[in-house]
C-alpha cells in the first residue's frame, strides 16, 4: 500500500487526533474528531482488514464500558454519553494506530526526524518498532504451545480465559524487559546521549 501523504504529516495529524482525544471529555465534541480520524483512515487507505480482526473482540468489552459507565454514573444519560466518550476515545486512537501502519518504520523514524523531534525520543520510537512484533511472535508461540496442550480457550469461561491469558503474557512481558535492559545496558556502554 502506498500513501498519499507524507509521514509528517500523518504523524502531525495522528498527534492532534490524539491530543484532542484525551483533552475533550465529553461525547458530543469528541464526535467531530473521530469522523475526521475515520475520513482520513479512508482516504489514506488505512489497512482495517487487519485492524477490524484484532478489534473483534474488544467490542463486546467496549460495550461492557459503556454500559457500566451508565450504572455507575448518578445519571444514566451522562453515565451513556460518558461511556460513548471513551468508546469514541478508543476508536480515536486505534484508527491513528492504523494511520501510522501505513507506513514501514522507517519512514516514520526518518519522518519524525525531519520534523527535529529529539534524538532519544525517535530513538526509542525505533526500539519500539523492532521490540513490537517480537512481543507479538512471542505471546503468538505461547498461545500455540498452550492449545498443543489440548486447552481450548474457547470453551472456557471468561474468568479461567482471562487466568490463561495473563499466564502467557507474564513471560512474554519478562522476556520483552529482559531484553529491553540488556539492550539499554549496551547502549549505556557505548555512551548514547552522552
Amino acid at each position: 500500500m502506498k500513501n498519499k501523504l507524507d509521514p509528517r504529516v500523518t504523524f502531525l495529524f495522528v498527534f492532534l487526533l490524539s491530543t484532542a482525544s484525551v483533552l475533550l471529555r465529553e461525547a458530543l465534541p469528541l464526535a467531530p474528531v473521530l469522523l475526521s480520524a475515520v475520513i482520513a483512515a479512508i482516504w489514506a487507505k488505512a489497512p482495517f482488514g487487519p485492524l477490524l480482526r484484532r478489534l473483534r473482540g474488544l467490542w463486546a468489552m467496549l460495550v461492557s464500558v459503556t454500559l457500566l459507565q451508565a450504572l455507575l454514573s448518578r445519571d444514566l444519560v451522562q453515565g451513556l454519553l460518558l461511556g460513548a466518550a471513551v468508546v469514541q476515545r478508543l476508536l480515536i486512537l486505534t484508527l491513528g494506530g492504523a494511520l501510522l501502519a501505513g507506513y514501514p518504520g522507517h519512514a516514520l523514524v526518518q519522518g519524525m526526524l525531519q520534523l527535529r523531534l529529539p534524538y532519544p525520543l525517535v530513538y526509542m520510537v525505533s526500539i519500539g518498532l523492532r521490540f513490537a512484533p517480537q512481543f507479538s511472535e512471542s505471546f503468538r508461540d505461547s498461545l500455540t504451545a498452550m492449545q498443543l496442550r489440548g486447552v481450548d480457550l474457547r470453551r472456557l469461561k471468561l474468568r479461567a480465559r482471562f487466568k490463561i491469558y495473563t499466564w502467557l503474557l507474564m513471560p512474554t512481558i519478562v522476556a520483552g524487559v529482559n531484553g529491553a535492559k540488556k539492550l539499554a545496558m549496551a547502549m549505556e556502554l557505548r555512551g548514547f546521549g552522552a
